[in-house]
């Protein structure tokens, strides 16, 4: 078994960033153009790919070329959907919340097609400007009965716990925290997977080893029993094997 990056932006790395032997990436886009570059290196690489269009994207590019970038990722075959999703931290207008939910419902809608899995980015509004605030409630009302991973966690526990109650699974960086420690303590270790987020939040992949160290540390278990079961439950989810 390896640990498994269930999140990297393996394209994005510095020139001559080379894998450890003992870290497996899952490659993650986010835009068009990280899309194709994802398709590109997971392919020479082997590895397991996720293709979408994020709700940063949407409010930067627009939606016009929407009906382009979804034929790419139908045509390119990803092992699941994403990133997708909502920020409501980026969106600063109502036409902005608007453009993220179209977006997402039609990366909901391909994923039904493809009978995908979904790969979500969730950012609640920490302002009071009159915009919806809680990201996480418009997502959960919009893929009921889908399979779903929450990518870089950081809600509470009791969306936690509402989220695996719908089925969904919750990935955990390596990042520290209060509420995260709580997530962490409640979420069956059969529903947590481990990333990077790299090179943005961990600089490399190999920060999922710390991230399987934060786990067996709250959960008071062996990391080597949390590296292989983030593994197995990477594996499933995304529907690949090492």
């Amino acid at each position: 078994m390896a640990f498994v990056d269930s999140h990297t932006h393996l394209y994005d790395m510095k020139k001559g960033y080379a894998l450890p032997p003992d870290v497996f990436p899952v490659v993650v886009g986010y835009s068009h153009g990280s899309n194709q570059k994802t398709v590109e290196v997971a392919r020479r690489g082997g590895y397991p790919f996720v293709l979408g269009i994020a709700p940063q994207t949407t409010i930067k590019e627009g939606i016009s070329r929407i009906d382009e970038w979804v034929e790419f990722i139908r045509t390119s075959r990803p092992n699941a959907i994403g990133e997708v999703g909502l920020d409501y931290k980026w969106a600063q207008t109502q036409e902005h919340v608007d453009g993220e939910k179209r977006v997402f419902a039609r990366m909901v809608a391909l994923a039904r097609e493809m009978d995908l899995p979904l790969v979500i980015h969730s950012r609640d509004n920490p302002n009071d400007n009159g915009l919806p605030k809680y990201a996480v409630e418009d997502i959960l009302g919009m893929v009921g009965g889908m399979r779903f991973l929450m990518h870089f966690y950081s809600g509470t526990e009791e969306q936690a716990l509402r989220i695996i109650g719908m089925g969904g699974l919750i990935s955990m960086a390596h990042m520290r925290s209060k509420e995260r420690r709580k997530v962490i303590n409640s979420v069956p270790l059969d529903r947590l997977l481990v990333e990077s987020d790299s090179p943005y939040i961990g600089r490399t992949p190999e920060s999922v080893r710390e991230a399987v160290g934060y786990i067996a540390e709250v959960k008071g278990l062996d990391a080597k029993m949390v590296e292989d079961a983030t593994a197995r439950n990477a594996m499933k989810f995304f529907g690949f094997r090492l």
